[in-house]
């Protein structure tokens, strides 16, 4: 069962990504965001993914292209809307320069990110974006 998110709680991110340097270097940038106040969550396999969004309030799903054994994105973003995630799914790749990366909205994703764009400003932009109300009234003024 998802739990509801209260208003003083951090937004929660859920990174999957089989590589945990990644949550690592995400982890350093998302640091240095003072406001709004974030948590991230990590898991390494799609099945761990559609468990934990079962189990707990998630906001946003920054998910791997390519998760061992499953092919990609068209595959995995599916499992996650499955499990009843309604929220938005990023989908995260070293190259995104791939056509079939055009199609991520049939697959049920939100939007895609290269990995090497990821930083302070871009996850601000994303959660400005996909998460408006959610923001506090400073982090927020080009979207009212």
């Amino acid at each position: 069962m998802t739990q509801l998110r209260t208003a003083s709680a951090p937004i929660r991110i859920l990174l999957v990504d089989d590589d945990p340097t990644e949550h690592m270097l995400l982890s350093r940038k998302l640091s240095a965001i003072a406001e709004p106040k974030i948590g991230l969550d990590f898991v390494a396999a799609i099945e761990d993914a559609v468990h934990h969004v079962q189990a707990n309030a998630v906001d946003i799903i920054l998910l791997d292209n390519h998760l061992v054994p499953n092919n990609d994105f068209r595959e995995t973003a599916p499992r996650l809307r499955d499990a009843g995630y309604t929220g938005p799914i990023g989908i995260i790749s070293s190259d995104i320069s791939g056509s079939y990366f055009q199609s991520f909205p049939d697959y049920g994703a939100d939007f895609r990110i290269g990995k090497d764009e990821i930083d302070g400003k871009a996850i601000l932009f994303i959660l400005e974006e996909f998460l408006p109300n959610m923001l506090p009234e400073e982090c927020n003024d080009d979207t009212r």
